[in-house]
């Protein structure tokens, strides 16, 4: 005989089964209400470690994500809404828990949590934990940044991101958490979308590989378990559980060199956006940031503004939502006169508007622009593996592909008078050093601000501490002032008098665990624009 079930019979037994499979005892499966179950885990939950983000002079978020079995689609969960326990304490033996409370892990954001915490003291550090199903999670530090105007001696943070698996191990990370630095500006890139593979273009085999059923990431579940993997690390998780880090996000997130509603590949827009939102999502179930930047379908409010007291005003700016579509087909090009068209933009004129206006009530020393790619012209006639005639040659995916759009920046930073602009960039797996010219074209030109970029924590591999031609690069550049092939990270410690770049450079990253030095260091002194050796 069959036996009739109704829908809700089905569901709660599909659920029980799925929450056996997963090792979870759950004492209550809900239905129809959103209670959240208790549990009790066979599996430690926390196997993607604890993270810290968006810190304010009062507090910040604090994030996990419950997920035993990490790899699997649903991170070995089932489909029910978990309670979660979290504790702030002023001591990393949390003996001096200030603050506690409870929250839900909710299936629908893969039983991740985004704790925003507020009423706490400027300019200090906490340490938090979370408890779920009689498992502890480790233990976080985040410090809250100083008061609004308040005199800020010093500031330490570090500038980094493009962490690709295959290109190395995360050593990079594991250096950035013994600093324990203020603050860590990831500039994006955090994983990379593609597929399984065993080899470089070279043929090479790469130090570590994807598991073999990882394919191009095109949906959800795609992108949850590549997050999964990237934050099962053990060095990306020091780092996370260092500091707060303030997030945002390159192209890789998605897929190389996208723009605004579209792809490389032609893709529909209406297809395309449907990926974009898929990753959106995945990208905020996994990192530290606020509810406030819950994508909404293909849509996520990326940029933002943080005052750091008297010292700095730091914008995060997102130059791929609203940018034009790369000219000339993207890539690099000798003559595009796409590229310096009027209209180009990489940022949108809403947001363009915007960081005029937070700029023009600037109240640091330093004013800070967070971002993605190159910003600063760049003539790549001379780079080692383009093929090129003897005359300029410009890359398509940077602001040289959207000159105009740098043009009306800069003209911000000169309308608002502002005092010592600094750009921070990466996605080139290169360190550079640039002093921002008011015109490009005249080495004697006045210098309106320094750009720093930060290589790649792993991708592109080992790398060298040289660049071949780096001689010409330097003679159609001479706005470039260093430029370095290897894998690390930059720090910046800043103060009300100067501000210093130290690149930091991992001796390899195809074997785990190398050393890591300073190969360069610069000294920007506040009122006098340009690049000084350290």
């Amino acid at each position: 005989m069959v036996q009739n079930l109704t829908a809700q019979q089905l569901d709660r037994r599909s659920l029980l089964r799925g929450a056996v499979a997963a090792g979870l005892a759950v004492a209550e499966v809900p239905f129809l209400h959103t209670r959240p179950a208790l549990a009790q885990f066979k599996d430690n939950p926390f196997t993607l470690g604890v993270a810290a983000g968006e810190p304010a002079p009062d507090g910040f978020v604090i994030w996990t994500r419950l997920a035993p079995r990490p790899l699997l689609g649903r991170g070995g969960m089932a489909p029910v809404p978990i309670e979660v326990k979290w504790e702030l304490a002023n001591d990393p033996a949390m003996q001096q828990v200030v603050r506690d409370g409870k929250t839900t892990a909710w299936p629908e954001l893969a039983h991740s949590v985004h704790v925003e915490l507020g009423a706490l003291e400027p300019a200090r550090d906490y340490f938090y934990r979370f408890r779920a199903g009689g498992a502890e999670s480790p233990v976080g530090r985040a410090r809250t940044l100083p008061a609004p105007g308040a005199t800020v001696a010093q500031f330490r943070f570090a500038s980094a991101g493009c962490q690709g698996w295959e290109g190395g191990f995360f050593t990079a990370w594991r250096s950035i958490a013994e600093e324990a630095f203020d603050l860590v500006v990831h500039y994006g890139d955090y994983i990379y979308e593609n597929r399984h593979v065993t080899v470089d273009r070279q043929g090479r085999p790469f130090p570590r590989t994807l598991p073999s059923d990882f394919p191009l990431c095109l949906n959800l579940i795609d992108y949850r378990r590549r997050y999964a993997l990237y934050k099962s690390d053990p060095d990306l998780q020091a780092a996370h559980a260092s500091c707060a880090f303030l997030a945002s996000f390159d192209d890789h997130e998605v897929v190389d060199n996208w723009a605004a509603d579209s792809d490389r590949r032609n893709t529909p827009p209406e297809a395309f956006l449907f990926r974009r939102a898929a990753a959106f999502q995945a990208w905020y179930e996994h990192m530290p940031v606020r509810n406030s930047m819950l994508p909404h379908g293909p849509n996520l409010l990326a940029y933002r503004l943080l005052r750091i007291g008297n010292l700095a005003d730091l914008a995060v700016l997102d130059t791929r939502q609203y940018r034009s579509r790369q000219p000339c087909g993207d890539g690099f090009h000798s003559q595009c006169v796409e590229a310096d068209e009027p209209n180009r933009t990489m940022l949108g004129g809403q947001q363009e508007r915007w960081l005029a206006e937070g700029l023009r009530a600037q109240q640091g020393t330093w004013q800070v622009l967070a971002q993605q790619v190159l910003f600063s012209r760049f003539d790549w006639r001379s780079f080692p593996w383009l093929k090129a005639p003897d005359v300029e040659i410009r890359r398509m995916d940077t602001w040289d592909g959207a000159s105009a759009g740098r043009d009306r920046v800069l003209k911000i930073l000169q309308d608002v008078q502002a005092r010592n602009p600094v750009v921070l960039t990466g996605d080139l797996h290169m360190g550079m050093a640039i002093e921002i010219k008011d015109d490009w074209n005249e080495p004697n030109s006045r210098c309106a601000g320094v750009e720093f970029l930060a290589t790649s924590i792993s991708s592109s591999g080992d790398g060298s501490p040289t660049v071949s031609n780096a001689d010409a690069l330097h003679r159609h550049n001479p706005h470039l002032k260093f430029i370095d092939n290897e894998r690390g990270y930059t720090r910046h410690v800043v103060t009300p008098k100067t501000w210093r770049a130290d690149y930091r450079v991992v001796e390899k990253v195809s074997v785990p665990g190398a050393a890591t030095s300073t190969r360069k260091s610069f000294v920007v002194e506040a009122g006098r624009p340009g690049l000084a050796d350290a």
